[in-house]
């Protein structure tokens, strides 16, 4: 496992940044390329010529990143992704999504960090069949992800709620029991994929070595043992994203790696016993203290102790 950042379309300014963090690996968004906002998949020409380019100039690029039935965009809640797709099984967006899985394929993308961020319905009658809708659509992307080699690591909707938000949720009393049924303006939930126990759900109906999960460390924040949760997963983690915050749902913030509740050291042995060969990505590093704090470059030298320590067992 190696420590990966995400790219952009900027090939110089990308290595440049790569060469000042001391970071060999980067990921591609796939929104952010020509072709996306018009057909829901990038031109295969511009993905191909970024990647070559990138790893012309020494870096590694195994992975891509997508979010699950965010096109074409639908009036919704802010902060979360419209379920119609999973009642009415919009081909439209179902075809764009198995072009996405092909052309990632094609260029040689193996993971995927892949935002699964669907709202429940507003009528809750309607969740289960929600589920249903997911899971056929699954069934077909993973057949589709399994002939052309790429891992889908599902990433389950462990969200913070933000400022102002949360001192009125702690206000009112919400506990961390209400993160799967609280709703209220620009948060997004409550989430029909939001905790590991539905990431679990989906994982275990769509069997699938393609179908797998990120390993994010925000699963923490509805609850989650997340040590345990990397040897539960273990050969089904296709990307990790490392992040910390000061205490789980509600209440918490995001901050600095190393600075919060997260056992950090504990989840990198983990996986490292899981033989996790996959990019490590730092994230929500919370706001910079001062002038010039460069909160990425500090992650990326925490998460190097890290690795360090584990070689010198």
């Amino acid at each position: 496992m190696k420590i990966g950042i995400s790219a952009s379309t900027d090939v110089q300014a990308t290595v440049e940044r790569c060469k000042r963090l001391g970071v060999e690996r980067v990921f591609i968004s796939c929104a952010s390329l020509p072709g996306y906002e018009e057909n829901g998949y990038p031109a295969t020409d511009h993905l191909r010529e970024l990647k070559g380019r990138l790893e012309d100039n020494g870096l590694e690029v195994p992975s891509a990143t997508y979010w699950f039935a965010k096109w074409p965009p639908r009036p919704w809640r802010d902060g979360s992704t419209n379920p119609d797709i999973l009642l009415n099984r919009d081909r439209h967006c179902i075809d764009a999504m198995v072009r996405m899985i092909e052309i990632l394929g094609e260029v040689g993308i193996t993971s995927v960090l892949h935002y699964v961020d669907i709202g429940k319905p507003l009528d809750l009658a309607q969740e289960e069949a929600c589920w249903e809708g997911l899971i056929d659509i699954y069934r077909e992307l993973m057949s589709v992800a399994e002939a052309n080699g790429v891992g889908i690591g599902n990433h389950s909707l462990h969200r913070l709620l933000q400022d102002g938000v949360r001192e009125r949720a702690v206000a009112e009393g919400v506990k961390i029991e209400d993160y799967r049924r609280y709703m209220t303006e620009g948060w997004g939930g409550p989430f029909l994929v939001g905790t590991w126990k539905e990431l679990r759900r989906l994982i275990n109906t769509v069997l699938s070595p393609s179908n797998g999960v990120t390993l994010c460390t925000g699963m923490d924040i509805p609850g989650g043992d997340v040590p345990s949760l990397v040897e539960e997963f273990a050969d089904k983690i296709h990307f990790c994203q490392l992040r910390d915050h000061s205490d789980r749902w509600p209440a918490g913030r995001e901050g600095p790696l190393g600075e919060g509740r997260v056992d950090l050291p504990a989840i990198i042995a983990a996986l490292r016993d899981a033989d996790y060969q996959g990019i490590l990505h730092p994230e929500h590093l919370g706001q910079p203290r001062y002038p010039g704090e460069d909160l990425e470059a500090k992650a990326v030298v925490y998460v190097k102790s890290l690795l360090a320590s584990l070689d010198n067992e």
